[in-house]
């Protein structure tokens, strides 16, 4: 047993990010290696197998030292820059096998200028470009060129480095900022000025051993920090693989023509590559497949979701390229879908506080948390970085797998915390209209807040939500003729049969089953419903079946609307409010989804208190709608893990 645990790597692994952390939980997975040391790691790299030490990775002969000293056989470097700067070409003569490019190699991602160039002499697909390093020549052929343009800084810049201007003027003022103000300082001092492509992008990563290209399956991020691609560049806010946009045959084309022509140029200019070489491509419409970019190394967050897949020992893999033998192993993924979400914290990219609690991590089920800014303090988990977090979910579709992400990440919290809703938008199909249909006995002031909600100026909800119809146990019930108004389809059913007997409680709610067949609703909203649903009813409507309460469950449940608030007061509560819950047998005692309050001051009334009320019941409905609609395109759980 002795010599069996002698016998397993130890390895070291470089950076402290989520690509790290995602690194260093895949090798920790191989029955191969015995110890994984990250330095410097983050609150994540630590316990089992991982182990953080304390070491300057800018000091070359310190890192060799931990190596012998710690018996490291595989250094495996997640970041670009140390790579940049030769730690491989160092370690690699102090006889460490090294996971990533040697120097000269990675100046495909060091230089954009000297990557472009490369592009150029090795006939690999790319825009048309022009490389400056005089400011005032820059500035006149930007004056010459009537195309929009992308500018890039050619140095590192730690992913910030472009810019795309949408006006000459605009062009003029960035190139001004990178060249002369310095704004990526010496990364700037020389920039690559290409044409504007159009069409969708792809992330496109490939293990080499400097002859042998396993390309791994396509993915797509997303830069910007809000949805819908908005609001600034960060360093990506989620992602997903495989991504739909390569098809077999661009992933054929990529292959021979980005990648394996990359490696082989490489190779014969005396740069042998060795680790992953990313290549980010653009699928534009009319030339076809052209690299945006080369990265000498995994992407982040394209790493939490590509090795999630990867069905091969990844320390097996990383050792078949160092030594040279890629083509001896066979490398296989998962045929799963992968996504995953990134926490980050309140104002990112631009200012933000770090040193937030952070809870729930242990609560996340059916998924994976891959730490990134953060750190153990005082027993504590806490926030030390921009992007916090990100959360991983695997499934047989890609919308299994944004749930499961989803129901993730909705267990985790810290203050400040924002994340993307919309991740892997791109690849989901057109989303149809969210049926909902209204069961009411009242004047249905709640659905007037979702009917303004869909009118209102500028709304994006008429394309999300149809009330497809209301129905009503009282014949002039207000929320009949309200519905009219705005030509919803109205029904009254009557409980009376055809004798003027009250039917039974089953009886009734077939009728109104019967009503609402034509409409095939997706999910029934009880505003001001004054019935008692039947067991029968709540089971075809399982999850999809929801009341808005005029408390805060489970406080006054079974109450009706006046009596509640006429309670609330007599107890000298100091806060009351509304509460969306699913429906099922038992009155009001169905899974809550979502609680808004409000306070109760001594002069209010059970008249004030209602209106108050009201006012949150709308708005709670329209979040429970939303949130509804969310859990049915895959990309959000209700509440509880619906």
């Amino acid at each position: 047993m002795a010599d069996s645990k002698a016998s397993l790597a130890t390895v070291l692994l470089i950076g402290s990010g989520g690509r790290e952390h995602t690194m260093a939980w895949k090798l920790s997975q191989s029955p191969k290696v015995g110890k994984v040391l990250v330095a410097p790691g983050n609150g994540g790299t630590l316990g089992g197998k991982l182990e953080k030490i304390k070491l300057d990775v800018n000091d070359h002969k310190a890192v060799l030292d931990a190596c012998k000293k710690h018996g490291v056989s595989l250094v495996a470097v997640g970041p670009e820059a140390p790579l940049a700067v030769g730690i491989a070409d160092f370690l690699t003569k102090g006889g460490v096998g090294v996971f990533g490019p040697q120097k000269n190699a990675a100046e495909i991602e060091a230089s954009k200028a000297f990557s472009k160039d490369f592009m150029a002499r090795h006939n690999i697909p790319t825009a048309e470009y022009k490389n400056f390093t005089d400011y005032k020549e820059a500035q006149a052929y930007l004056k010459a060129i009537k195309h929009k343009v992308v500018i890039k800084a050619s140095g590192l810049a730690a992913g910030k480095g472009v810019v795309l201007p949408e006006t000459t003027e605009e062009a003029l003022e960035n190139l001004e900022s990178i060249m002369v103000n310095k704004e990526f300082g010496d990364a700037g001092a020389e920039v690559v000025i290409e044409e504007l492509l159009g069409g969708p992008e792809a992330s496109c990563l490939a293990f080499t051993d400097g002859t042998t290209v396993i390309i791994m399956p396509a993915a797509q991020d997303h830069k910007r920090i809000f949805e819908g691609d908005k609001g600034p560049n960060t360093g990506g806010m989620g992602a997903y693989s495989p991504a739909p946009v390569l098809t077999p045959e661009l992933r054929e084309f990529v292959l021979k023509n980005v990648l394996q022509k990359a490696v082989d140029g490489l190779r014969k200019e005396g740069r042998r590559f060795v680790g992953v070489l990313y290549a980010g491509m653009m699928i534009d419409p009319k030339k076809g497949p052209q690299t945006l970019e080369f990265n000498c190394r995994f992407g982040d967050p394209e790493t939490q979701v590509l090795l999630p897949l990867l069905d091969t020992d990844l320390y097996e893999v990383m050792k078949a390229c160092v030594d040279g033998t890629l083509d001896k192993l066979d490398v296989k993924f998962k045929n799963k879908h992968a996504a995953t979400i990134v926490a980050a914290s309140g104002g990112y990219p631009k200012k933000y506080v770090k040193g937030k609690v952070i809870t729930g991590t242990e609560d996340v089920k059916n998924a994976v948390v891959f730490h990134a800014g953060t750190k153990v303090e005082d027993g504590n988990l806490k926030t030390n970085g921009g992007r916090v977090l990100a959360v991983t979910g695997l499934g047989n579709s890609l919308r299994e797998a944004l749930g499961n992400a989803y129901s993730g990440i909705d267990k985790i919290s810290f203050e400040g915390m924002q994340y993307r809703r919309d991740i892997a938008h791109r690849a989901l199909p057109p989303q149809r209209q969210l049926r909902v249909a209204v069961l009411g006995s009242t004047r249905g002031t709640d659905l007037q807040a979702i009917i303004d909600k869909i009118h209102e100026p500028g709304s994006k909800d008429p394309s999300k939500i149809d009330v497809c119809c209301v129905v009503s146990n009282r014949s002039k019930a207000g929320i009949l003729e309200r519905a009219k108004k705005y030509s919803i389809p109205a029904h009254f059913v009557s409980c009376k049969d055809e004798e003027g007997k009250t039917v039974s409680r089953e009886q009734y709610d077939e009728r109104v089953e019967e009503a609402l067949k034509p409409y095939k609703p997706d999910l029934i909203l009880l505003i001001g419903y004054m019935r008692i649903v039947s067991g029968a009813f709540c089971k075809r409507w399982e999850r999809r079946l929801l009341n808005v309460h005029p408390s805060l469950l489970p406080k006054y449940a079974g109450g009706m609307d006046g009596d509640v608030h006429e309670a609330v007061i007599k107890a000298g509560d100091k806060e009351t409010g509304c509460t969306v819950h699913m429906v099922e047998e038992k009155v009001d005692a169905g899974e809550i989804i979502i609680q808004k309050s409000c306070s109760v001051d001594s002069k209010d009334t059970p008249e004030t208190l209602k209106a108050k009320v009201q006012a949150l019941e709308g708005e709670a409905l329209i979040e429970s709608i939303d949130k509804f609609r969310r859990y049915m395109l895959g990309v959000e759980p209700m509440r509880g893990g619906c």
